[in-house]
């Protein structure tokens, strides 16, 4: 085997920063969930979070890390979320693409993040958090737990784990295949990358691989 060059990141040497930036750029790439909420004051948010994952079909739960503000305040999309008890994932597809950070950025409380992407809020079926127009699929989600982690005050360390139980499901049906099932390509969502980078979703990117059963691969190698 031919030798390589290593480098060696000894998390206990780094700030809780670097070890953050190290996991977002290792650990990809990472679905984003389009975050939309509404405070108690009725101003709309949006927040575009990349530390986000599905847990289990039976109830539908999915997590959202929810972490702090550069500032060690906590994040508007939490607070409201908390408040109201519910949120809309909104698929961050290609169309979203060119405002995900003008949503990202840490604006003040009163800012309405719809206005701001010139995004259009549209009312929810089921949860009371506004979902954004042009989205071509959205989650409506209730929280069931959350769960408290990391270094406690400190930015890039204490998260939130929002547990929540997706109520209610909505997409285009152009994003369907003939078969009528989602299509990648159609729904062409964008992922987070490190730092500033980003990934599309497009033809010469996707992999298709066939699913292989023991039994079949047992008899491929008998004979070798």
């Amino acid at each position: 085997m031919e030798s390589r060059e290593t480098v060696v990141f000894d998390p206990a040497e780094h700030s809780a920063m670097d070890r953050q930036f190290m996991l977002s750029q290792l650990v990809v790439p990472r679905p984003i969930a389009m975050v939309s909420t509404k405070s108690a004051d009725g101003v709309a948010n949006i927040a575009p979070m990349s530390y986000y994952l599905p847990i289990t079909g039976s109830p539908m739960l999915v997590g959202v890390t929810m972490g702090l503000r550069e500032d060690g305040a906590q994040k508007h999309t939490y607070e409201n979320a908390i408040a109201s008890g519910d949120f809309v994932i909104n698929i961050t597809s290609d169309g979203l693409a060119d405002m995900i950070e003008h949503v990202a950025m840490e604006s003040p409380p009163e800012v309405d993040e719809f206005e701001l992407a010139a995004w259009t809020p549209v009312a929810a079926t089921k949860v009371s958090s506004p979902a954004i127009g042009e989205a071509v699929a959205r989650l409506e989600c209730v929280i069931r737990q959350v769960v408290e982690l990391g270094e406690s005050g400190v930015p890039f360390g204490e998260v939130h784990l929002v547990i929540a139980e997706v109520v209610w499901v909505q997409y285009d049906a152009a994003i369907l295949n003939e078969r009528g099932r989602i299509d990648p390509l159609r729904l062409a969502p964008v992922a987070r990358l490190g730092l500033r980078s980003f990934l599309r979703t497009v033809p010469e990117g996707v992999l298709d691989l066939p699913r292989i059963a023991w039994e079949e691969h047992i008899a491929g190698t008998e004979g070798r």
